[in-house]
């Protein structure tokens, strides 16, 4: 059974990585010579993270909250 200290570490660990994602993903669109079609997955890759983020902020929120 997960403690709630555990779960709160989990949560936060995992917020950590979908962060880093999403920051590799906004230093790839500065790439110099990107093709659309790149710049165009990124953001597509981009906008599905970030929907993640938002749900699991939610989550660790409400985690630090109980």
């Amino acid at each position: 059974m997960l403690t709630k200290d555990r779960l709160r570490g989990t949560l936060l660990s995992e917020l950590k990585e979908e962060c880093l994602i999403i920051l590799s993903l906004l230093n790839q669109l500065e790439t110099p010579g990107i093709s659309e079609t790149q710049e165009n997955e990124i953001l597509g890759m981009l906008s599905a993270r970030l929907v993640h983020l938002e749900i699991h902020s939610r989550e660790t929120q409400e985690q630090i909250d109980s």
